[in-house]
């Protein structure tokens, strides 16, 4: 397994890439390309742009072989519980339609924004959903945005992480992978619950309980925009961070 540690726009990044099935096992993850942003507590950034041309960085080149072609961007999670809430509040920031009407150049021969809830919601399989879009607009790729779940304390809403091997939520719910969408998987996540400590004495079988952060929503509000913002630069290179700020403001407030 090939491990890199650097900084960059001075933020942390730490990247690794497990490339033999040996390697998958042993650590319990599929072949890939796997990058930590160590931002620190997201609700205490100071310099937004500095993390958004950081994750620009990093995710530009696992989409570059997809330029020209046609990108599902998906917003995964359920837009009525806060913890679970990024990938709805991405999707309501990152609308291609209205960035569109203002550049003249995309990097994508099209891209599309979904945001096909839980199973929960709907009843119905999101990985079919996402299937069934994919096959219908022959997209080459597609972009995950979820919140995720993190084992130490204190990564909880404290990095960025992104994989180039697909998406398995903690429930067992959703396995996106190219083997189950048809095309390849790339994922956003941010750790935004944890699990609780187990009290001496808890019967076994009692039901797990999640912890996060009081302010859960405050974050994933900042956290949103600037992944917004980071696809947008990428996919429209004419934008810069404040435009991106800008024209997203413009959505929130119903100006567009």
């Amino acid at each position: 397994m090939e491990r890199k540690e650097y900084i960059s726009h001075d933020v942390p990044v730490v990247w690794s890439h497990i490339q033999t099935e040996q390697v998958s096992e042993a650590l319990g993850r599929p072949c890939g390309q796997y990058i930590t942003l160590k931002t620190g507590p997201l609700d205490k950034l100071i310099f937004f742009e500095n993390v958004c041309s950081c994750l620009v960085e990093q995710l530009q080149p696992l989409l570059a072989p997809y330029f020209g072609k046609t990108l599902c961007v998906c917003g995964l999670g359920n837009q009525d519980l806060a913890p679970d809430a990024l990938g709805p509040e991405v999707a309501r920031r990152f609308r291609p339609k209205m960035f569109e009407s203002f550049v003249k150049k995309s990097r994508f021969g099209k891209i599309a924004m979904i945001c096909p809830g839980t199973n929960g919601c709907t009843n119905l399989s999101t990985v079919e959903i996402i299937a069934g879009i994919v096959n219908t607009i022959h997209a080459a790729c597609v972009l995950v945005v979820d919140a995720s779940y993190c084992g130490d304390v204190e990564d909880l809403c404290g990095m960025i992480c992104l994989t180039d091997s697909g998406l398995h939520s903690y429930w067992d719910t959703v396995d996106l992978r190219q083997s189950s969408v048809g095309v390849p998987v790339i994922t956003i996540g941010v750790p935004t619950a944890t699990r609780a400590p187990v009290e001496p004495g808890a019967e076994s079988g009692a039901p797990e309980l999640l912890l996060t952060p009081i302010n859960v929503s405050d974050i994933i509000q900042t956290t949103s925009s600037i992944i917004a913002c980071a696809i947008a630069q990428i996919a429209y290179p004419e934008l810069d961070y404040e435009s991106c700020k800008q024209y997203i403001g413009f959505t929130l407030n119903n100006i567009i």
